[in-house]
């Protein structure tokens, strides 16, 4: 009888120390470039230079979870200094001795096991774009990461140096009309610049986002550097890479 009640006790802990290990509060992005991590106390050789980064930000809003059956489900982000319920910063400044945040934390801890998929934007969707950042909660507050009411936030904030040169790419929307810059559009920019993805997600692995594929088809350089200037080559080639479905996917060591 003794041993029955200790066997079953037994079961019991192992049911809810597994339960427990399948629960979690969030998804890490893995920044890479060159099939390295992306850090600031790296440097890649790329073209025959060594460039470092400088500052790396990004936001992902709008974010659903596909479960195992195949349907899509909205889950509501933990209120933070970098994340309110549907948007999130993650990213990092090598200026600044803070670590850097990588994770979407959700409200709620889920069982990932249960969920497929991911379904998020890279950017900020009009409707919360083009408001003034003086009075929007945290993350829409950072002045660093906001042009001008006309054109709304930077989406993507990513800068590079090397020794003889820098790269700059901030993604945003473009061809906003308003009566003035500092006054908000109406209706939808002409290019939104918005990009949505479906990613596969796993319990132990982080989701990459390749910055190899982002840089593909030209060489880093001050003249090469993008502010989503809809005429400019260089813009139109990280465009083109930010519609390539790999671009995230799961670091499963492959």
């Amino acid at each position: 009888m003794v041993f029955f009640r200790i066997f079953l006790m037994m079961i019991i802990l192992s049911i809810v120390a597994c339960s427990e290990r399948e629960k979690h509060s969030s998804i890490t992005f893995s920044p890479t470039l060159e099939n390295q991590a992306f850090q600031c106390d790296k440097e890649y050789v790329l073209d025959n230079d060594q460039w470092k980064l400088s500052q790396f930000y990004f936001y992902i809003s709008q974010v659903s979870l596909q479960d195992t059956q195949g349907n899509w489900q909205s889950h509501s982000l933990k209120n933070t200094p970098l994340q309110s319920r549907n948007v999130a910063l993650l990213g990092q400044s090598c200026r600044d001795t803070q670590k850097g945040n990588w994770q979407l934390l959700f409200e709620e801890p889920l069982v990932l096991s249960d969920f497929k998929k991911i379904k998020f934007s890279l950017g900020i969707p009009f409707e919360l774009n083009h408001l003034n950042p003086l009075t929007q909660e945290s993350p829409l507050n950072d002045s660093t990461m906001f042009w001008v009411w006309q054109t709304g936030h930077k989406f993507i904030r990513l800068e590079m140096d090397s020794e003889r040169d820098d790269w700059v790419f901030h993604l945003g929307s473009t061809g906003c009309k308003s009566p003035s810059v500092m006054r908000s559009p109406s209706k939808a920019c002409l290019y939104p610049n918005l990009y949505s993805f479906e990613v596969e997600i796993s319990e132990t692995h982080p989701l990459i986002f390749d910055l190899s594929i982002l840089t593909q088809g030209f060489s880093l350089s001050s003249k090469a550097s993008c502010q989503s200037e809809h005429e400019n080559t260089y813009c139109q080639s990280i465009f083109n890479n930010l519609h390539q479905e790999n671009i995230f996917r799961i670091n499963n060591g492959k």
